[in-house]
């Protein structure tokens, strides 16, 4: 074979050669991480969903750091990672979700997370004013029921429903720290006096999501319309009675609670 033809095909079969290595590179930098340690691993993972996240790609970015908290379910920094993707999507639940887990894993993590749930908070649940109208209206008159939650450890939505009804007729949102009173707001009759308790005011599902109970004042309520006798009741936080004669809140479940 004369020279220039050997010479010609050794340069296609290099050719051939560096084709078939370029072709054999990863075409995904997901195809670079290697089996290690979990954490080296993990933290490979969280260091590509960083990668993602920097793209604006953010479901890939969440599948990044999913598989790095499956590595490593103590990783807080990747629950604080897949939180701040989940909030760019607006999925605020899950943003608030691994944020509080981010937290509770780690407390020191605290400082920096915690702007971020505090904003993904205040997107998700309003702030709702004391004295919020959940459902009803107002009609001024004599006869009052004051709620004192001046002292409390909770958000309150108090709801008066006609003696033996299963409907509120009015409830109203009393925010930890303040009072309010009614002055009679519903008609003239008796009226059970329910309330509910705890944190993050849903709107849509109209309850708490982070409930602390169901209670009911047994004692019903005549809403007269005249005069100026009332009742005023002071929340702190409730507990088990001592005996029955202590008490007049008993705790319900939220299948007695009225529809709102």
């Amino acid at each position: 074979m004369p020279a220039t033809t050997r010479t010609t095909a050794a340069a296609c079969l290099l050719l051939f050669i560096i084709a078939a290595a370029l072709c054999a590179v990863p075409t995904s930098a997901e195809m670079v991480i290697v089996s290690g340690d979990a954490h080296s691993t993990a933290a490979a993972w969280n260091d590509m969903g960083n990668g993602y996240a920097n793209q604006y790609r953010w479901d890939a970015a969440i599948d990044a750091y999913t598989r790095a908290i499956s590595l490593d379910p103590a990783y807080a920094r990747a629950y604080f990672n897949r939180g701040r993707a989940y909030a760019a999507l607006k999925q605020y639940d899950q943003a608030i979700a691994d944020y509080e887990h981010a937290i509770a894993i780690d407390p020191s993590q605290g400082p920096v997370v915690a702007p971020y749930l505090e904003s993904a908070l205040a997107v998700r649940y309003p702030t709702i004013p004391s004295g919020s109208l959940v459902k009803g209206y107002w009609q001024t008159g004599g006869q009052f029921l004051a709620i004192d939650n001046s002292q409390g450890a909770s958000d309150l939505v108090v709801a008066l429903a006609p003696r033996g009804s299963r409907g509120a007729l009015l409830a109203v949102y009393v925010a930890k720290g303040y009072s309010h009173r009614f002055d009679q707001v519903v008609p003239q009759g008796p009226y059970d006096v329910y309330i509910t308790f705890g944190e993050r005011w849903d709107p849509v599902t109209k309850s708490f999501v982070k409930v602390g109970g169901y209670l009911k004042w047994e004692l019903p309520q005549y809403f007269g319309g005249a005069g100026t006798q009332g009742y005023t009741m002071t929340f702190i936080t409730w507990q088990p009675p001592g005996s029955w004669w202590s008490y007049t809140l008993t705790p319900i479940d939220r299948q007695q609670f009225p529809v709102l």
